[in-house]
């Protein structure tokens, strides 16, 4: 009696150490989760809330066993051996049936509909949580009772005996409890069916009628091998009666997986989704085309879900020790398949899901709006994760597809051995005989570790030229400023001319008269400059303001005054445009006129006479003419100037 009491307070310590973390600690330092307000929440999100929603449970488990365990080692004047051994198995017991109340709250969510990862009804959930709750405590403490009766010298048969009780009066309770609940499975069997169809099947509407049945006769035709196993003693105990006992949950866990897989496939592929992006009133053909995935996918659902029954009928034979030539190897391996498949997708969405998050943060926000200037193509400047992170996502997805696929024929028995060895010879010769791809792709990663360029950057390479759309793993597009669309190799770009990096220095020159203030010109120059550096639109795209370089050239017609200003990459052109035009009204303002093209032409006296007349009205047409020879010349000389610099019509800084 005594030592019964001491039991009690070892564990009522724990309870009570428990009570004051969650009172002085976790009242006052951990923030309760908001409730979510989520429209359509996935798997991953109901999970994750769940896991956040029972965080405190498990902290306070935690508390409890430690605490439980402390006190216990504290009170070193108990050492019986019979004490020790009852307190840890309740202990044990007790912490083994919380641990699987907290697992039982994230998979039914008794309490919060939106966060239920199993679809199913407020009270189908409710039972289903009460009763995996108490029938894993009567599993547990049954275990333990026999543990401690076999540890304090029980007979075998007296154990086989207890375990035979207490598995026959689960089983007992389990066949009432189905009987009882009949009708409530049978409508949530014909309600889940009605989730994806239109109407219930056939066969389902069927097995939700005889579900009853098919469970009592597996719960007999359990009764049975447990009876044949605990009768014979030349068997030993396998564990195989908890599992086959608790089939129909882990069938359901294995069935969301399969399904999540199937559906995760068939979304990924493109023939079934969930929901379609709002793009306007579909067509017929489009209704048509949906339609037609919408029952591929339920076709295979079915399939899977079949598939995975047999599986399982064949993986509880197993257990037993039951050997199905063929089928039970096949059942491994579905089993293996399932659950490398499931590791596989769950890997690949959290890469491609983070990856994808990072693309968009490296968007700017607002871009679409923005108004730019498309002299280089209209294309907006990506940061370095926009350019690497796809190449990174589809380098990982053809590394998990090879290592799925090897690890599925391996598990299948086949000796992947060869196969490895092929591939590295079949990979060294594609190496010698493609040397222009192993080129091309050696070059694409050295640019882009290098940080070369970018998606969204005017480069110059060669005789191209054009904005960066895509990058693959051999060939760079780039998009000309006049719409074309360039593909070049990366082993052929050469050297390049990135356009994009620091700032853009642009000069122009502007033509005044030789009596021309050169002083108020560069003043009117600079005020003008200061006002640009103000405007809300474009002031924030200089680096350096535009300024006057005082006077360049003197021709023989006119005074050249060269303008300067550097600005953002793409800027400039708008900036330049905006130059021109402020500083032309600012010079009107203050009468001052730009330099008209001009010949002066120095004819000698001519006389009175009509011959004379004649004689210099024919010298003035032949100056006139060598005049406009001299102008033509000039213009022509100056284009092939600028052709010389890159100052052509393709020029992207023209």
């Amino acid at each position: 009696m005594l030592n019964s009491f001491w039991i009690i307070c070892f564990i009522g310590a724990g309870f009570l150490i428990e009570v004051l973390f969650r009172k002085f600690f976790l009242a006052k330092y951990f923030v309760k989760m908001p409730t979510l307000e989520m429209t359509d929440p996935g798997s991953w999100e109901k999970f994750t809330g769940s896991i956040a929603q029972v965080l405190p449970d498990i902290i306070g488990l935690i508390f409890f066993f430690g605490g439980a365990y402390f006190a216990f080692t504290l009170v070193f004047w108990v050492d019986s051996a019979w004490v020790q051994l009852v307190f840890m198995a309740v202990l044990i017991a007790v912490s083994c049936v919380r641990l699987i109340q907290i697992l039982s709250k994230v998979i039914f969510s008794p309490d919060n509909e939106e966060l239920r990862v199993v679809p199913m009804h407020n009270r189908t959930a409710l039972i289903s949580h009460r009763l995996l709750v108490w029938t894993s405590g009567y599993i547990i403490g049954g275990l333990m009772f026999v543990v401690v009766a076999r540890r304090l010298g029980a007979e075998l048969e007296t154990v086989r005996l207890l375990m035979l009780l207490i598995a026959s009066l689960l089983i007992a309770l389990t066949g009432a409890g189905v009987l009882r609940y009949r009708k409530q499975v049978q409508e949530h069997i014909v309600a889940d069916g009605a989730l994806d169809e239109q109407s219930p099947s056939w066969g389902r509407m069927q097995f939700a009628k005889i579900w009853h049945i098919l469970a009592i006769l597996y719960l007999a035709i359990l009764w049975l091998l447990l009876l044949n196993d605990l009768a014979d003693p030349a068997i030993k105990a396998s564990g195989a009666f908890v599992p086959s006992f608790f089939v129909v949950p882990i069938w359901m866990v294995a069935d969301q997986l399969i399904q999540w897989v199937v559906k995760y496939a068939m979304s990924t592929l493109r023939i079934h989704q969930e929901e379609y992006e709002d793009l306007g009133e579909p067509s017929e053909e489009e209704l048509l085309q949906r339609e037609k995935g919408k029952i591929l996918y339920l076709r295979f659902k079915g399939v899977a879900r079949v598939v995975l029954i047999g599986a399982f009928v064949v993986w509880v034979a197993n257990l037993w020790n039951i050997r199905i030539p063929f089928f039970s190897k096949l059942a491994s391996f579905m089993l293996d398949s399932i659950i490398i498949l499931t590791v596989a997708l769950v890997f690949w969405q959290f890469i491609n899901s983070w990856i994808e998050r990072k693309i968009q943060e490296s968007i700017p926000e607002g871009e679409e709006d923005e108004e730019t200037d498309d002299e280089w193509g209209g294309a907006a400047k990506r940061g370095r994760s926009y350019t690497l992170l796809p190449m990174l996502r589809k380098f990982i997805g053809s590394v998990l597809m090879v290592m799925v696929t090897m690890t599925l024929l391996s598990s299948l028995g086949v000796n992947i051995g060869p196969l490895l060895a092929g591939a590295g010879v079949i990979g060294l010769a594609i190496g010698f005989g493609a040397q222009k791809l192993v080129a091309d792709v050696f070059s694409g990663f050295f640019y882009l570790l290098d940080d070369a360029f970018r998606v969204g950057e005017y480069l110059s390479a060669g005789s191209v030229s054009g904005t960066v759309e895509t990058i693959t793993l051999r060939n760079v597009m780039l998009r000309h400023h006049r719409g074309m669309l360039q593909i070049i190799p990366h082993s052929e770009l050469g050297a390049i001319t990135n356009y994009m990096r620091g700032g853009i220095v642009v000069k122009f020159n502007l033509d005044f008269p030789y009596d021309a203030p050169i002083d108020k010109i560069r003043k009117v120059i600079k005020k003008v400059g200061q006002q640009m550096l103000e405007n809300e639109e474009y002031g924030k795209d200089f680096i350096r303001p535009v300024k006057s370089q005082g006077v360049r050239e003197i021709s023989n017609s006119v005074m050249t005054i060269r303008v300067k200003f550097t600005a953002q990459p793409g800027t400039h052109f708008v900036i330049r445009r905006e130059a021109y035009r402020l500083i032309s009204e600012a010079l009107n303002a203050q009468d001052i006129q730009y330099a008209h093209r001009k010949v002066i032409v120095d004819v000698g006296d001519v006389g009175e006479g009509e011959a004379d007349k004649d004689d210099a009205e024919a010298r003035k047409q032949v100056i006139g003419a060598a005049a406009m020879r001299t102008i033509e010349e000039e213009e022509q000389a100056a284009a092939a100037a600028a052709a010389g610099k890159g100052g052509s019509k393709d020029d992207p800084m023209g």
